[in-house]
């Protein structure tokens, strides 16, 4: 068997997450073996004790696996995609496979994801042919799914903006390399089969296109989205918003058509063909249905495997042989293996056979007494598979995503029911003919109207944990699975699981303790991140604003943009870091004072790191490529951009956003263009002017008055410039805190000579400077505000 097919030919050790998943397939590829070979007494097989037989099947799995493996990962090593620069302009031809539904342009519009098939890549000079490549569309005129087009746009990875980041990991198949961001469509004058696959490629592209615009045309507008991720897998119409619910639920898997899709699926033809069709024979019409649907969606490697099981289970049945779950589901991942020694490396298949295995524990464990019970014993049973998946994905999902929820687990019950009702619903509306259909799309509306309400619930629980600290914790769940694994007896008595709980407890309860504990204190931090401006915030309930992002280079790769030159991207060295230390996982407001890179440099790792769900930008016209690449990158990512104005307000929880300038249309001039805005969070105060200078000052306090614009905390603007912090400002503010944002030693001599004196003479009481004092961190509760320790 080629299960363990991870070479990689520079020699590195194999990525841990699929040594598991890959190990728990050679396991029960082993057992399979020795349960072939029949007992000859008890405690041994053919007089080879049995784990000596798992030994040698694991140990012939791993040299069959390194000679199908090598060459496999050569090929993708050596593959003309990976030699292709991010951030370089490409231009991909092939047919569409999935369909673009028109979208008006506007602020709010997100992009959309779709694949391009037997596609010829052109970039940098060089020309790469893929069967399939993704493409993230903005918003436009619609397209059809068939359709031959040119896609331009640029080529990215998993690394963002860095070439090697993407290329440390394991060799991955070349469609999975990368993907076309920000991309335009042109349709091609051409006959469709000319550029793109032919036969039944072309007509399951074609059949699925039809598919979904009469599911699209028979639901309601509100839930159409999630019912055709549900049936058919097109989430490329989904809402970022309801995406994002269900990934802080823990069940996004619902949306990626998993095993329990293929199941209800397979049992509903079963039953359906099973009213003119008698005997075993319905079994495989039915696996011949299922396997269909699944080339359908796209063959995602959860289906591909329940597809495989139920063909095994219905051959079995033919034969009148009894079939064990374990052995068709070593089978199956035998088969996916064997056809493409690569697939070990994707995170589908991983997760795929992980959860199986835990559905499989957790269908044998016991359950409590209480539970037991004829009445619970559906809800417990329900309750212990779902905590059996939980625990054996757990790892993988830290692994991969950095992320573990435990509210995954009660909202899988409570949402895999729901489905169980709305595929049928779902399907029966999808297949009727003339007006039957409308009997059942009422039911499927409902349906999905409570799968989402039920991802939106269980994802504003805190019962999630997100950040790069999730390693050893990982870590010290997989000893404890491993434990249980190899501890049968203790299993059978319940200590098995106890001790799982027990490390689960201790490894990931303290952090959403202490993120419970944090809930109703704001916090305003102004970060060092040297010669540039950046500050969060975290409201009391727990979401988080960002302030600039500091300096970076990363946008200005697009073009030529001049300008001085730039430290470490503060982004990624400072920014993000900070964020996912405190548990973030989405920014609710980004806010950019104005269009240079010391101030929005480092947004492109905050893009990358964490979900941004709104912008908040001045609009000036800054005719440069880095910031147009910096609106090309908020729009790739489906983050909705405004522009406000002197007047407005934004209130988030507890946080109120007063923004003070601009008054009206901004100019060219960027510096004066900077947006301005005062903070408000219970009686505390906190200003920020970005880099407008002394005219702007006078111009709010001109608008205001008799008012002023009193702060607790005051930003100074330009980094302590002599073109900004007036004595008339700082006067007018009343601050008790200035900040000066600056780096050491900085060519330009921040904070001014001038603006110190002037603090001395407006007598600001104290003046912090980041240069000087690090980072400063305001805490916010019902008792007042202080300065809290330094993070």
């Amino acid at each position: 068997m080629a299960g363990l097919a991870l070479a990689r030919t520079d020699g590195v050790a194999l990525q841990a997450p699929a040594a598991i998943a890959t190990g728990l397939v050679c396991v029960l590829v082993g057992r399979a073996a020795l349960r072939a070979g029949g007992r000859a007494r008890p405690g041994r097989v053919g007089g080879v004790p049995p784990y000596a037989g798992v030994g040698l099947s694991l140990a012939l799995a791993a040299v069959a696996g390194l000679l199908a493996g090598l060459p496999s990962g050569t090929a993708a090593r050596a593959a003309c995609v990976a030699t292709m620069e991010v951030g370089a302009p490409a231009a991909a031809v092939g047919t569409l496979g999935d369909p673009v539904p028109a979208r008006q342009s506007g602020r709010g519009a997100g992009p959309v994801r779709v694949s391009i098939r037997d596609v010829r890549i052109v970039s940098g000079g060089r020309v790469c042919r893929l069967g399939a490549v993704r493409a993230f569309v903005r918003p436009g005129a619609g397209r059809e799914a068939g359709a031959a087009v040119l896609a331009r746009g640029t080529w990215r990875t998993a690394g963002g903006m860095d070439p090697d980041a993407g290329r440390a990991r394991l060799p991955r198949p070349p469609a999975t390399l990368g993907w076309i961001g920000g991309a335009t469509l042109e349709p091609l004058d051409v006959p469709a089969d000319a550029v793109g696959p032919r036969g039944p490629g072309r007509w399951m592209i074609e059949w699925r296109a039809g598919l979904l615009a009469r599911l699209d045309a028979r639901l309601a507008p509100a839930h159409r989205a999630i019912g055709k991720a549900l049936l058919l897998a097109d989430r490329s119409t989904l809402d970022p918003g309801t995406r994002e619910a269900f990934v802080g639920a823990g069940i996004i898997h619902l949306l990626a058509i998993s095993g329990l899709h293929v199941g209800l699926i397979g049992a509903s033809l079963s039953w359906l063909i099973g009213l003119r069709v008698r005997g075993p024979r319905r079994l495989l019409y039915a696996a011949g249905c299922t396997s269909a649907y699944v080339c359908l969606i796209g063959a995602p490697p959860s289906a591909v495997r329940a597809a495989l099981m139920f063909w095994g289970w219905a051959l079995a049945f033919r034969r009148a042989r009894p079939a064990r779950v374990g052995d068709l589901a070593a089978l199956a991942a035998m088969l996916a293996i064997l056809a493409d020694p690569l697939i070990v490396t994707d995170v589908g298949f991983q997760l795929s056979f992980a959860g199986f295995t835990g559905v499989v524990l957790g269908g044998r464990a016991p359950l409590p007494r209480p539970l037991s019970s004829r009445r619970l014993r559906g809800i417990g049973r329900a309750l212990a598979v779902s905590c059996g998946a939980f625990l054996v994905t757990a790892p993988i999902a830290a692994f991969h995503f950095e992320r573990i929820v435990i509210a995954s687990i009660p909202a899988s019950v409570v949402a895999g029911g729901v489905v169980s009702l709305a595929l049928p619903a779902l399907a029966l509306t999808l297949v009727l003919p003339w007006n039957l259909w409308m009997l059942f799309a009422g039911a499927a509306d409902m349906a999905l109207a409570c799968l989402a309400a039920i991802a939106a619930f269980f994802a504003g629980l805190p019962l999630s944990w997100t950040g790069p600290g999730l390693g050893s914790r990982a870590w010290a769940v997989t000893a404890a699975l491993i434990a249980l694994a190899l501890d049968r007896t203790r299993a059978r008595r319940g200590l098995g699981l106890l001790s799982v709980g027990a490390v689960l407890a201790l490894t990931v309860a303290w952090p959403l303790v202490r993120a419970g504990l944090d809930r109703g204190t704001a916090l305003v931090c102004t970060l060092a991140v040297g010669q540039g401006d950046a500050a969060v915030v975290r409201t009391g309930a727990g979401r988080w604003l960002v302030f600039d992002a500091g300096p970076g280079a990363a946008f200005r790769t697009a073009g030529t943009a001049s300008g001085p030159p730039l430290i470490a991207d503060a982004g990624s060295r400072v920014v993000v870091p900070f964020l996912r230390g405190k548990g973030a996982r989405t920014v609710e407001l980004l806010l950019i004072s104005h269009p240079h890179l010391d101030h929005y440099g480092g947004a492109a790792a905050v893009f990358e790191a964490l979900r941004v769900r709104r912008v908040f930008d001045p609009g000036v016209p800054e005719p440069s490529a880095s910031y147009l690449a910096f609106l090309e990158r908020l729009q790739e990512e489906g983050a909705s951009w405004h522009s406000p104005r002197a007047g407005d307000r934004l209130r988030i929880d507890d946080v109120e956003l007063d923004i003070l300038w601009p008054d009206g249309p901004a100019g060219s001039d960027a510096n004066e263009g900077s947006l301005s805005f005062r903070l408000t969070i219970g009686g505390f105060r906190y200003v920020n002017t970005g880099d407008a200078g002394v005219d702007v000052e006078r111009e709010i306090l001109e608008r205001l008055a008799p008012r002023r614009p009193e702060a607790d905390v005051l930003k100074l603007g330009h980094h302590g410039s002599r073109t900004s912090s007036s004595v008339e400002w700082l006067e007018a503010t009343e601050t008790d805190i200035a900040v000066i944002s600056s780096g050491t030693g900085n060519r330009y001599g921040h904070p001014h000579a001038v603006t110190l004196a002037r603090l001395d003479s407006a007598r600001v009481p104290h003046v912090w400077r980041t240069d000087l004092d690090g980072p400063l961190c305001i805490e916010v509760d019902a008792r007042g505000w202080r300065i809290a320790d330094a993070p």
